[in-house]
């Protein structure tokens, strides 16, 4: 699965604000509205919260997943988010998280969402990728490097 058929450049964002994984996800979401990503704030937002009430999605090395199966979407989206200060989102290792990927998928598209999730978390546990979109100058060079990636897997 190449995760870069499901995002462009225009959903990698930095720095999206708020102090606490309620805030981050409310701001991303509301930014996904305001690019035309997701027609409106509910049911994503709501969704993605009762999500993390299961157990948090910040999986720990500076690295946050959050993710759920809604109703009335058409497809997978997935949206990326760099912080260069870090951030807390109740990380399972108390670290501040750096990286966040959201994956939003089809309500009844659960095959597609577990392969989104576990080719996000392939991806990330090479130490030399995470390295690299933490050093990228520019979304379009976050957006490249996982091109690239994705490209080795084919």
């Amino acid at each position: 699965m190449r995760i870069t058929d499901y995002f462009t450049e225009e959903d990698i964002l930095e720095d999206i604000p708020g102090n606490t994984k309620e805030e981050i996800l409310s701001n991303l979401v509301d930014t996904l509205v305001a690019k035309g990503k997701l027609p409106s704030r509910e049911p994503y937002f709501t969704s993605l919260m009762k999500r993390e009430t299961l157990g948090t999605t910040a999986v720990g090395d500076g690295i946050a997943i959050p993710h759920a199966r809604v109703k009335d979407l058409d497809s997978l989206l997935i949206a990326v988010v760099r912080f260069k200060k870090g951030v807390g989102f109740g990380s399972l290792d108390n670290a501040p998280v750096y990286l966040l990927f959201l994956v939003l998928a089809p309500e009844e598209s659960t095959e597609i969402h577990l392969r989104a999730l576990a080719r996000i978390v392939a991806l990330l546990k090479e130490a030399e990728v995470k390295e690299k979109l933490l050093k990228a100058q520019s979304p379009q060079e976050i957006y490249q490097i996982l091109r690239e990636e994705d490209e080795k897997e084919e």
